[in-house]
């Protein structure tokens, strides 16, 4: 009857420590916060503020002053403009501003962050800022789906460059050939 008794407190022993531990992981697997409807989740690859598919039309303080994230993502909303307080996000590794109606240019105050991927694919966009020339650390670049027909200079600074991909804009095919000589290392998609 004592073995009994024990078997029975060690597997109910065993069950609360699994319930508890699953109830502790749920809590501590990530970190969200939900002011006005965004989701912040802290990974341990930093700070990711997700705010795709939210109707948004500005991008406001409650956006640029998280000046701590370090993925930024506002695809899929109506923005036309971004704000030259951006430049703010000195920690910003990832900016996706896909689907939107973005217009012009991009801010060059996009030179202040070590974006490491930016996205700014289907949009309205007419041109890349001279800018893009500082982000040493940018890997990936896709301005695919816009209305580029020509390219600053400045694009050929980016060493780093893996991938550029331009495919659905109006290039001339003179322009494809040289980005392909002076980005000897960066696979072009076009």
């Amino acid at each position: 009857m004592k073995k009994l008794i024990l078997v029975i407190v060690a597997v109910a022993l065993v069950a609360g420590g699994v319930v508890l531990g699953l109830k502790l992981k749920d809590s501590s697997s990530t970190n969200k916060s939900s002011d006005t409807d965004t989701a912040t989740t802290i990974t341990s690859g930093g700070k990711v503020l997700d705010l795709s598919n939210k109707a948004l039309t500005k991008v406001d303080s409650s956006i640029y002053n998280k000046t701590d994230t370090t993925t930024l993502i506002l695809s899929q909303n109506n923005l036309t403009s971004l704000p030259s307080e951006m430049g703010k996000m000195t920690k910003l590794q990832v900016l996706k501003l896909d689907h939107n109606k973005l217009e012009g240019s991009l801010i060059g105050e996009i030179r202040k962050m070590p974006l490491r991927l930016l996205d700014a694919s289907y949009n309205n966009m007419t041109g890349i800022p001279a800018e893009i020339g500082q982000l040493n650390q940018l890997e990936e670049l896709n301005y695919s789906y816009n209305q580029i027909d020509t390219l600053p200079n400045e694009i050929f600074k980016l060493s780093q460059l893996k991938k550029l991909d331009l495919t659905g804009n109006p290039m001339p095919l003179e322009k494809v050939q040289e980005l392909r000589q002076k980005l000897p290392n960066t696979t072009i998609v076009i």
